[in-house]
């Protein structure tokens, strides 16, 4: 059950990561980063989408994480960040990233996808350059599946203004990317991307890796919202927020970016989040 407002965060909606612009003509895919909340109500989760016209590979289709069972509800207490302290940002980040992990640990145990090894994360408040290219003061955190490792950067507003509830969103969708790496979907999208021959088969790709990720972090957000919490006002104002203002080239329409994060959300399962069986209006 979602909490009733016990004490909203003050200030405008912390803005949540995204990668820059639209996939360049290349075949080389993006970074893979959290879109900035999402949107609209989802269907039903009696109604499951219609099949996609294209068949995927099955690590994507049928990935043995699926089929993990549901994520059982479990503590995770961060704590607040504090206002005006990177070191408290950082602190509470890693903790629910933590948290995350445990989650993930235990999901690839049941799935029988061996041992799940955790990112490494690098947190900052001063320099936007990485590996896999630069953030910004929008797009604040990236993973990059080649070192396995998540960046993020923080903002001097978010640091003056955090909200726990969009940074713990943005670190649960950042490792929920490694968790696909581990368990071959990233891998796969990769090659996928490579061999898209238009920019549109690409960017659709793009929609349902990060969307699909997006679920895997409302799947924690749904397991510990007593604990974390999650507050019923803060998590409508971030699918509210996310409905008006998270569409982009890479991430897609912020009402489907809010359908898969709410879907995460109420199942507990990383069954629901097989974006790869979805139609392209699903993932557009």
């Amino acid at each position: 059950m979602r909490k009733p407002l016990i004490a909203l965060a003050s200030g405008a909606l912390s803005v949540l990561v995204v990668t820059g612009s639209a996939a360049p003509a290349n075949s080389s895919p993006p970074p893979l980063a959290a879109a900035p909340s999402t949107v609209a109500a989802p269907a039903p989760m009696a109604a499951a989408p219609a099949a996609a016209k294209r068949v995927f590979p099955t690590v994507l289709t049928k990935n043995r994480l699926y089929r993990s069972g549901a994520v059982d509800s479990f503590t995770c207490s961060p704590g607040e960040p504090r206002k005006g302290s990177a070191n408290s940002l950082k602190t509470y980040l890693l903790k629910v990233a933590r948290c995350v992990n445990q989650m993930y640990a235990r999901q690839f145990q049941a799935a029988g996808l061996g041992a799940y090894r955790v990112p490494k994360i690098i947190i900052r408040a001063a320099g936007t350059k990485t590996p896999c290219g630069k953030l910004s003061n929008t797009y604040t955190a990236h993973y990059c599946p080649s070192s396995q490792t998540i960046y993020q950067f923080l903002p001097k507003a978010t640091i003056r203004n955090p909200w726990g509830l969009t940074l713990a969103k943005t670190m649960a969708h950042e490792i929920g990317h490694h968790a696909q790496q581990r368990a071959g979907i990233v891998p796969a999208f990769n090659r996928l991307y490579a061999q898209a021959r238009t920019k549109t088969a690409r960017n659709y790709l793009s929609h349902r890796v990060e969307q699909q990720a997006e679920c895997m972090a409302g799947v924690f957000l749904g397991a510990t919202q007593e604990s974390l919490p999650v507050i019923f006002e803060e998590w409508d104002q971030v699918v509210d927020w996310a409905a008006k203002h998270a569409s982009d080239t890479v991430h897609g329409k912020g009402r489907n970016q809010a359908f898969w994060l709410e879907r995460g959300f109420d199942s507990q399962s990383f069954l629901s989040c097989n974006t790869w069986t979805a139609s392209n209006a699903r993932v557009a």
